[in-house]
């Protein structure tokens, strides 16, 4: 038979909870604070930069000289004597730009001088005698090439009523627009000459008077059709 072991009992010991830590009253917080035990630490002050605006210069109105007001109003005779040029009034264009031929402005003289002398022979040419179609074309073309463009387009629409069905006309009045800058007008006369003859595509794709419309897609299209 196996003998009977006795078992001892081990009591465990069971810590007795520590007691709460004692509350703060408002009161003892107060004290606290006034002895200094009790402070918070202290929150950096926020510095305040003063950024200084630069002063802005003040902007000074400079006043024309008498030479500069003079040489302005040289340019707009100047101008006045071009438009009368141009409107193949050559005798009053002369007197202006005599009178500027003699003044201080130098460039301005110079290029008085040179409409004096073109207005000279114009007053001696005799006037040209356009009886057909074909004298108003050709005086129309000599007027844009000597830089008359609005003469020029006179002398052309002429010749176009009288040959409606001119290509070359129609060339010419759609090149004339171009150099005055009315790129609809020299549109639609371009594709009119071009209908009546396509040779006009060509010529067109390599005038130079078609400068300003090398950029417009409708006559890209116009010249080089896919």
């Amino acid at each position: 038979m196996k003998k009977k072991t006795a078992t001892k009992k081990v009591r465990l010991k069971v810590a007795k909870p520590r007691s709460p830590l004692p509350k703060v009253s408002k009161k003892s917080d107060i004290l606290l604070k006034k002895k200094g035990k009790l402070s918070k630490s202290p929150r950096p002050s926020a510095k305040v930069v003063s950024r200084s605006r630069s002063a802005r210069p003040a902007q000074v109105v400079r006043q024309l000289t008498a030479q500069e007001i003079a040489y302005q109003a040289a340019v707009v005779q100047f101008e006045n004597g071009v438009k009368l040029f141009n409107n193949n009034e050559f005798v009053k264009a002369h007197a202006i730009f005599a009178r500027l031929a003699s003044g201080p402005a130098q460039d301005l003289a110079e290029r008085a001088r040179v409409y004096m002398r073109i207005c000279e022979q114009r007053r001696s040419r005799p006037a040209p005698q356009i009886r057909s179609a074909e004298d108003s074309y050709n005086y129309g073309v000599q007027m844009a090439n000597e830089g008359n463009l609005e003469e020029a387009e006179k002398a052309l629409g002429r010749a176009l009523k009288l040959t409606p069905q001119a290509d070359y006309v129609l060339y010419a009045l759609a090149s004339t627009q171009a150099l005055r800058e009315n790129l609809e007008g020299a549109l639609e006369y371009l594709e009119k000459a071009i209908r009546l003859n396509v040779r006009n595509r060509y010529l067109a794709q390599s005038d130079p008077d078609f400068s300003k419309l090398m950029e417009d897609p409708r006559f890209t299209e116009l010249i080089y059709p896919e």
